[in-house]
């Protein structure tokens, strides 16, 4: 993975992300809530259909029924006679009594209506407690197989992990973050009960507010890809010339973003202070990017590291 593969799908992600925030409302909370429990709303409604259809399709709804929530099981049954196994294997059997509890509760709705006022609510939190567990047999199981990995398919997890940070980034500026200030905008002009009261002034504060605080985040994208061609430099060669060029731009990079964060903040909260009289909305943040010094620290000491070591290796080689 390089960033010539990673950087045009960005790209690409963010164009998208923009058109849509655009376009369309940011979502509902109803819709959230469908996202957390989906699929399971979904399949255990037309287990619920299938059941209350004919006494043939009872059978069969109960059968999938019980095919779906053995599933886990057989999995960590086959995993165990593959000798593939592991301690994490076991959190499969709480899967499978999640599976049995939250189908079986969804199938029957008025179970949920007993616990929680709203369904969509119920059947979400039940969903996302499922995928809780998932999740966290899924990384259980990625930290095993790192742990007796090599140091060349370990830097290319990360490469890999690096590229879902910054897909993340991407969706949370260019979708999250436009959707919201198009809807705080909207909120504005909504609440704003007096036409003669100009909104210009609140408008372009809350857009230079909104780049401001958004610059950290498209500079932490540049970051991880860095990080990610800095990975697979290291995949190539440990102490070679570009992976110690490439360490040297990525602590350079870090000490930019941390110390534009800080200014965009302090920029941010002034600005709002100095116009204060003529802004209907306002929003002062507190960010200390103490990650991100650390960060700076360690790509620091690991720069010099690879730098001495580059050194070390050429005197070696001049040696020999």
């Amino acid at each position: 993975m390089s960033t010539k593969k990673v950087a045009p799908f960005l790209g690409i992600g963010a164009t998208v992300c923009l058109i849509i925030a655009l376009s369309r409302p940011i979502p509902s909370d109803s819709t959230l809530f469908d996202l957390f429990s989906f699929p399971f709303a979904q399949v255990s409604g037309l287990l619920r259909l299938m059941s209350l259809a004919s006494p043939t399709g009872n059978i069969v709804a109960i059968l999938l029924y019980g095919l779906i929530g053995l599933a886990p099981l057989l999995a960590l049954l086959w995993r165990g006679k593959k000798r593939k196994a592991g301690i994490e294997d076991s959190l499969l059997v709480i899967v499978s009594a999640l599976l049995f509890f939250v189908m079986y509760v969804m199938v029957n709705p008025v179970l949920i209506s007993e616990h929680f006022v709203d369904l969509s609510l119920g059947k979400a939190v039940l969903g996302g407690i499922l995928y809780s567990v998932l999740i966290g047999y899924f990384i259980l199981r990625l930290l095993r197989r790192v742990n007796n990995s090599k140091t060349s398919e370990i830097l290319g997890w990360m490469q890999l992990f690096l590229a879902l940070i910054a897909a993340v980034l991407v969706l949370s500026v260019f979708y999250l973050g436009v959707a919201g200030l198009a809807d705080t905008i909207q909120e504005v002009k909504s609440a704003n009960t007096d036409p003669s009261v100009s909104l210009a002034a609140t408008n372009v504060l809350i857009i230079i507010r909104f780049f401001l605080q958004q610059i950290p985040n498209v500079l932490s994208i540049g970051l991880l890809l860095l990080a990610i061609e800095l990975a697979g430099a290291l995949r190539k060669e440990k102490f070679g010339k570009e992976t110690v060029k490439l360490a040297g731009r990525l602590g350079t990079f870090c000490k930019l973003t941390v110390a534009v964060t800080v200014i965009s903040t302090i920029v941010s909260n002034l600005i709002q202070v100095i116009f204060s009289r003529s802004l209907l909305n306002s929003g002062f943040t507190v960010d200390i990017p103490l990650s991100a010094v650390v960060l700076m620290l360690i790509l620091l000491v690991l720069t010099q590291y690879f730098d001495d070591s580059s050194k070390l290796k050429e005197d070696n080689q001049l040696i020999i």
